[in-house]
């Protein structure tokens, strides 16, 4: 080995102790920097538990419908979808129908995370306005033959066209179909006569092709409906026809806004409107407040709150 070789090899020794030196500084002055960073920290996918003094879930003696816009799902990328898995968890409900599914790529990152969930998504590509439904599967079997959109070709009522399943809840054997909308929003007499044609097509739907079926209507109808003549009401087409329609959410519209759906407005704007099959069946519809146990609630999840149908 020439002279010189010691030498070498001390100076490359010396060489990589700076670099390795360096890095861990640099490592060291990364995580001081995130350390000073104060990122939400949602409760976990499975602690369920940050709900239990804002309301109770279902049970397999009942069969429980939540209506739910979730306002651009995504609101916070994965974030929301962590804390509305927690919150679908709280509410154990056996069927949820979604309104603006915004990515249907996070819609299966939230069916992943809740293993007792399967998701039904919207058939037509609708952008940030798609509509789909979470059902528990070990009490509801969908009948996937059956699963369709409607009134696909009337934009003018139907921006959004209803999303139709037909589901039975194994437990009690009830069969039922549900019908999930997004209509159109916004005031003003145009967007009013909108809703209030796709109100009338609806009910004639319904009365036509499914007469003596258990039938749900259900969404963010965007619009009130207690309303007391035709003029004040646009789904005054139901609300007229009480031997075979009713409001299961009429006492919440025209009670306190503090329990409406849509509190930043404040309105009640998310219904559920069921057929004279289910009548006896009703045993309690509420808005939850989760925003109350959930203080990101609103900047998480969504500005609406979800309305829950509780049958016997």
């Amino acid at each position: 080995m020439p002279p010189s070789a010691p030498f070498f090899v001390k100076f490359a020794a010396v060489k990589v102790t700076y670099r390795n030196i360096a890095a861990i500084l640099l490592s060291v002055s990364f995580l001081i920097l995130d350390s000073c960073r104060k990122p939400v920290n949602p409760p976990g996918p499975d602690n369920s538990t940050v709900y239990d003094a804002c309301f109770s879930g279902g049970s397999t003696a009942t069969l429980d419908i939540v209506t739910f816009n979730t306002e651009l799902f995504p609101l916070n990328a994965y974030e929301t979808v962590a804390e509305l898995a927690v919150l679908i968890r709280a509410m154990k409900a056996d069927i949820i129908a979604f309104q603006e599914i915004s990515s249907f790529a996070d819609f299966d990152r939230l069916d992943d995370l809740l293993t007792n969930y399967s998701g039904i998504k919207y058939p037509v590509d609708n952008s940030d306005w798609s509509l789909a439904y979470l059902y528990n599967t070990s009490e509801i079997s969908i009948d996937n033959s059956e699963t369709r959109i409607i009134f696909d070709d009337d934009f003018w009522a139907f921006p959004r066209p209803p999303f139709e399943i037909h589901a039975t809840h194994l437990p009690t054997s009830q069969d039922l179909i549900l019908l999930n909308n997004h209509l159109k929003c916004c005031g003003g007499y145009d967007n009013e006569s909108r809703r209030r044609s796709a109100s009338d097509q609806l009910h004639a739907y319904v009365m036509d092709t499914y007469p003596d079926k258990a039938v749900i209507i259900l969404g963010d109808l965007n619009d009130e409906i207690d309303g007391t003549s035709e003029n004040s009401n646009v789904f005054w087409s139901f609300v007229n026809d009480p031997s075979n329609f009713r409001v299961a959410d009429m006492e919440i519209a025209k009670g306190s806004e503090l329990w409406w759906s849509y509190p930043s407005y404040p309105s009640h704007i998310d219904h559920i409107i069921v057929s004279d099959e289910l009548f006896a069946k009703i045993d309690t519809t509420m808005v939850l407040k989760p925003d109350a146990c959930y203080s990101n609630y609103p900047d998480v999840i969504s500005d609406h709150r979800p309305v829950y149908l509780r049958l016997k």
